[in-house]
């Protein structure tokens, strides 16, 4: 569990733990999947994604398109 604030940027320190998880997972298991919610799956859950995809060079702009086709509604003001 990495609670914060709906609507709050994630700390540094849940976005370095979040990446290194993932960077530990896939080196393991290749093609593996991880999973990722909130309570809605409308702010931080998609936020830690596009984080992912960003850190895995995807344009910032194209991770948030990419996750909005896939959870209409994602990224809350």
């Amino acid at each position: 569990d990495w609670p914060f604030d709906d609507g709050a940027p994630p700390p540094s320190q849940i976005v370095e733990d979040w990446l290194n998880l993932l960077k530990t997972k896939f080196r393991e298991e290749p093609g593996c999947c991880v999973a990722v919610h909130c309570v809605a799956g409308l702010g931080r859950a998609p936020v830690l994604v596009a984080l992912a995809l960003i850190e895995c060079g995807m344009k910032y702009e194209d991770a948030v398109q990419f996750i909005r086709q896939k959870r209409r509604g994602a990224f809350n003001n």
